[in-house]
């Protein structure tokens, strides 16, 4: 997710190319009409790439309701407010009386006394789950709950920045958080939000700007208030703005190590000059601060005009979902929204700044040095606007075809020869690659070195499938077969996370008619051939931009040039003639053919009926080969399933060469399945191939009807596994670079050395890298049939199965196992060494030596978990997040992303404090020294803390476990969380909840004292970014951390620094020595 302040720019992703979200139109005949009572005070501008519905006259009006799927239970309705501002409400009763919904609403007087701010800086989901040691467990939560959400997009965005102050709509966004007239405390709404259960997050696009939150319904007015005087009665304080301009900075120097923002803002330069689509829209110090006072320019006082003429109540849409009724979120939604103001000014556009890319700096060939350990070459081509469009999606059915993976595409092809190891393409709705003014396409493949060394053919291959595409033409059949795909997906679609729901909605609402607001953005409606020969038709070999990025480019003089803002090298070349011409001669390669009708799509949707309505899995078999647990949905009635399936061994950790050939066997596997798995995904499967301490886990979802045949195929591709020895090299090749890149990201080297040096089984990536060259074909092979003959398996399968179903599952484990039963004598068990009383530091150097981002975490070790003091713990975590994030980010400005963690790592209970810096803004000494003044200033909060505000908080962490699940996909990861670690206690959320009311103050306040100075078990993980003195000489070039790897063979020895302001802790110099010294802690598992 983004932080909660973000300039969003597009970040190519196969997950977003590859999976698009389902919707599909019902029948006109269905629809229903309202009743819409306003004034025509101010027209409503049109915008020209696609139809909007005009603002109501002051005679009564019908508004079309959207389309929605038979399986939402919610209930819409649309308004126009009297002041433009477009609104639709979302019910959420799901077929319950307004009555029967708690009606005990905070008072209006409740103030937020408490400190707090925003809830930014926490890890995302993606980051969560790669740490499934840190994961909190929890299960089957009792129903009622659900939390309230809004969203407000606004459709104005970066494109609308003075050009004398870039980024000014980024810094705008951030702005508005600090106060209202109304509500003129800094940070009031998060806090009150953190008090309740809620989040905020915000983000600036090119033509949009969105804000958004949840909390506990019961507190939903309150805060819908709050949160609407943002755009009332804005402070705009002058003693936030450098604070602000700070945080916008950090952002931005965050992401400098992005190579998608960097190729993006590379991009961006190669239009039209003055064209908004040159822009630097994120802003930093520079642009915000140190440039204006150079000009005369006083940012503040722009700032309120630029309010003004930007967010006005006619460019705003707002979608709010609640456990309220309709009339309710009507009356609040007037008297609330109502007063936003409008400025009488028509909306700024820009559509008719056409063909941005028309100039000579498009059609060249550029060569990029990137920041990671890479080699990928991007064909774009720019196309006319295409949002208006939609309902064609003639893209859509080109990104299918162009990225394909099956057999006959183009990365097939290109595996083939081992040149490739991956293809995304096509195009995205963010605003930087969908707008007003132009609609971006491109093909996008990770090359091996091989490839590298054959780029020019890569590209004629990839205009060699155009051929193709342009000889046999639209087909109707492969149009209506995604069509069947995306439909049946949107029939069955889950309701999912209200706020994620109401950001998407609201975004939707300034893109797409109000029929069309849930379904616009996936629907194929319908088939028009000659609208896809007609984008076919641009995509030619001399409109096209050629992008060749590649570490082997750095340090030489291919690429002299530097963007202004990221400083990305880069050359541009002429694209030959010559070159063009083959491109347009090619023709059609023999191997390259349209993708073969897809055997996984689902067409038996009927649900099993069950008599056994158990809430918890139940273990269907046990045998000397594993636990298969089993349990049907009875509750969401979608004919969809999840499939996990631990395959357990001993081998995969025992050694570092291990750890290593593990990583080969999973990237192989994952390489293998995408020719024959590729169509699953297509057709709404989810799978993947995970490596663990304790094994291998294959994970699927999708449909119910399909699901056993896609189990299959990755069980015998498992188990039937076979490797060439070039596919072994190719892999070596993209394992190494793997590792590399994992090291680049400070907060991703902070968490391997965390457990580099607390867990026992841990073999970290210097380490790998240092050993990785001397893996061969041969022992990989031995490690394969090795593993394959000692695997114990533990699974668990959930959905629409019957039990007689379900057993052939497990029927299909025993019969691919090829060895004899594995002892459970013989499994890995998790374990994690105990961390001595007092103040210890690990440092290291930031592997990439030109990034001047630092990280810090500080790890604060407990106890062996139960499930009291793990509650215990979860209270005291969720009472540190606010505060921790004002007192180091909002008050002392340490980093963008700066947040606290409650942890359970192995069985062992803890905290986290984790601060992303900057090295040449702060040391390392002082951020820890900041973190530990926290820790110390929490105390005074906690002795501060009155009963009542005690109880709000139990009362609110309560309410959150109470929430009812939103998806069958909710309901199985929990189930899994607890099948995954053996402790099997599936009602777990039941008895937190249980625990929680007899928790005292008194008892929170004694739980503390373990991390506090004296009897703290800390060790502060610190990895230093680059500062100003870190410029050597041609001489000790070696002494930077990535160029000591290629001298050294890959390798990146963990050297620990001493660093001489921290004298009061003691320094680990040498972390393998230093664990000899340390005690293993007993295995534990949370399961009393």
């Amino acid at each position: 997710m983004w932080s909660r302040c973000g300039q969003k720019l597009f970040r190519l992703s196969k997950s977003y190319l590859r999976t698009v979200p389902l919707i599909c139109a019902e029948s006109l005949d269905s629809q229903k009409t309202l009743t819409v009572i306003g004034t025509n005070k101010y027209p409503l501008m049109k915008r020209k790439c696609h139809s909007v519905p005009q603002r109501p006259t002051g005679k009564l009006q019908k508004v079309m309701l959207p389309t929605k799927s038979e399986n939402d239970t919610r209930e819409y309705r649309s308004l126009f407010l009297e002041n433009g501002l477009r609104v639709l409400l979302i019910s959420d009763l799901n077929g319950q009386a307004a009555s029967e919904i708690d009606e005990d609403e905070e008072t209006e007087d409740e103030s937020g006394s408490e400190s707090g701010s925003e809830s930014d800086g926490h890890p995302s989901d993606e980051e969560m789950d790669d740490d499934m040691e840190d994961d909190r467990p929890g299960n089957s939560k009792p129903p009622s709950e659900k939390k309230s959400a809004v969203a407000l997009c606004i459709g104005v965005g970066s494109f609308s920045d003075p050009d004398d102050i870039p980024g000014f709509a980024h810094f705008l966004e951030h702005m508005v958080f600090m106060g209202s007239e109304k509500y003129p405390k800094e940070n009031e709404l998060d806090d009150f939000l953190g008090r309740h259960g809620g989040f905020s997050n915000a983000w600036t696009d090119c033509e949009k700007t969105c804000f958004y939150f949840d909390v506990e319904r019961k507190y939903f007015r309150r805060a819908l208030d709050m949160f609407a005087h943002f755009f009332i009665s804005p402070l705009f304080r002058e003693d936030c703005v450098d604070r602000e301009i700070e945080a916008v900075d950090s952002e931005f120097q965050m992401n400098l190590p992005n190579d998608d923002d960097r190729i993006n803002t590379l991009f961006g330069t190669l239009s039209k000059p003055g064209h908004p689509m040159s822009k630097f829209f994120t802003g930093n110090a520079e642009t915000l601060r140190t440039i204006p006072k150079q000009n005369g320019i006083n940012v503040y006082s722009r700032l309120r005009d630029f309010y003004t003429r930007m967010y006005s109540s006619h460019y705003m849409t707002v979608a709010i979902q609640s456990k309220d009724s309709l009339d309710k979120l009507e009356e609040w939604s007037r008297e609330i929204f109502s007063a936003v103001p409008h400025n009488d000014l028509p909306q700024p556009v820009f559509h008719d700044l056409k063909e941005p890319f028309d100039t000579t700096n498009f059609r060249k060939m550029y060569r990029v040095v990137p920041v990671e350990d890479a080699h990928k070459v991007y064909v774009n081509w720019a196309l006319p606007p295409c949002l208006d469009k939609y309902r064609t999606k003639p893209l859509d059915y080109l990104t299918t075809v162009l990225a394909d993976e099956g057999e006959g595409s183009i990365l097939a092809y290109l595996k083939e020869k081992l040149w490739a190891l991956s293809i995304v393409g096509g195009y995205s709705y963010d605003g930087f690659e969908m707008n007003s003014t132009t609609t971006s396409f491109c093909v996008v493949v990770t090359l091996t070195d091989v490839g590298l060394k054959h780029y020019e053919e890569v590209v004629e291959m990839i205009f060699q499938y155009i051929h193709m595409l342009e000889e046999v033409g639209p087909q109707k059949s492969l149009y209506q077969e995604l069509k069947q795909i995306e439909e049946s997906k949107f029939r069955w679609k889950e309701l999912g996370d209200p706020l994620n729901y109401v950001e998407k909605v609201s975004e939707n609402m300034q893109m797409f008619p109000w029929e069309d607001v849930l379904t616009g953005r996936t629907l194929m409606y319908d088939y028009d051939p000659k609208m896809i020969s007609d984008c076919l038709a641009h995509l030619t070999p001399d409109k096209c931009n050629i992008m060749l990025m590649s570490d082997t480019f750095e340090n030489t003089d291919l690429c002299p040039l530097e963007e202004r803002w990221y400083k990305t090298k880069y050359g541009v070349y002429d694209l030959s003639s010559d070159f063009i011409q083959r491109l347009k001669d090619c023709g059609c390669n023999p191997a390259l053919h349209l993708p073969r009708p897809n055997a996984f799509i689902a067409t038996d949707f009927d649900l099993r009926k069950h008599e056994d309505n158990s809430k918890y899995p139940k273990l269907l078999k046990s045998d000397e080969n594993g636990k298969f647990w089993f349990k049907p949905d009875t509750k969401f009635k979608v004919p969809k399933g999840y499939n996990y399936i631990h395959l357990m061994s001993p081998v995969v950790y025992r050694s570092l060469d291990s750890a290593i050939l593990l990583d080969f066997f999973v990237n192989l596997l994952e390489h293998q399945l995408t020719l024959v798995a590729y169509p699953a995904y297509l057709a709404g499967f989810e799978y993947g191939v995970e490596g663990h301490e304790t094994g291998i886990l294959l994970y699927m979802s999708g449909f119910s009807h399909k699901m056993k045949a896609i189990t299959d195929l990755l069980l015998d591709r498992v188990f039937g596994f076979r490797c060439t020895r070039n596919e072994f090299k190719m892999m070596k090749e993209e394992v190494t670079r793997i590792y590399n890149n994992d090291m680049i990201r400070p907060d991703k080297l902070a968490r391997m050395l965390r457990f580099a040096v607390t867990s026992p089984l841990n073999w970290p990536i210097p380490d790998r890298l240092g050993r990785i060259n001397d893996i061969t074909h041969d022992m990989f092979e031995r490690f394969v049939e090795e593993f394959q003959q000692n695997v114990w398996v533990e699974s668990f399968l959930t959905g629409n199965f019957s039990e007689e179903e379900a057993a052939g599952y497990k029927d299909k484990i025993n019969a691919v196992l090829p060895g004899a039963p594995l002892p459970v004598t013989q499994l890995v068990q998790k374990k994690l060494y105990e961390v001595p009383v007092g103040n210890t530091y690990c440092q290291v150097k930031g592997y990439n030596y030109d990034d001047n981002n630092s990280c810090v975490v500080v790890y604060l070790q407990s106890e062996p978990g139960r499930i009291y003091t793990n509650t215990i713990n979860e209270v005291l975590g969720t009472r540190m997040t606010e505060p921790c994030f004002d007192f180091l980010r909002t008050k002392h400005q340490l980093g963008y992303s700066t947040f606290c963690e409650y942890l359970l790592t192995n069985g062992i209970l803890g905290l986290a404090v984790t601060v992303e810096c900057q090295a040449n803004k702060f040391s390392m000494s002082a951020v820890d020294k900041h973190i530990d003044d926290f820790l110390v200033e929490f105390r005074s909060i906690l002795d501060s803390m009155t009963e009542e505000e005690f109880k709000s908080l139990v009362d609110s962490i309560i309410a959150g476990k109470r929430c009812e699940d939103t998806h069958l996909g909710e309901e199985a990861g929990r189930n899994w969380r607890e099948i995954y670690d053996q402790t099997y206690i599936f009602d777990i959320i039941e008895r937190e909840i249980k625990i929680l009311p007899t928790l005292t103050l008194d008892i929170l306040k004694d739980w503390y004292l373990q991390y506090e100075k004296g009897r703290h078990r800390k060790i502060s993980f610190q990895i230093v970014g680059k500062t100003e003195d870190d410029k050597p000489s041609s001489s000790d070039t070696v002494d930077r951390p990535k160029e000591k790897a290629a001298v050294m063979g890959n390798t990146y020895p963990l050297t620990c620094l001493v660093d001489e302001d921290q004298s009061h802790a003691a320094p680990i110099t040498d972390i393998k020595l230093y664990k000899q010294t340390l005690n293993v802690l007993p295995f534990t598992k949370i399961i009393s």
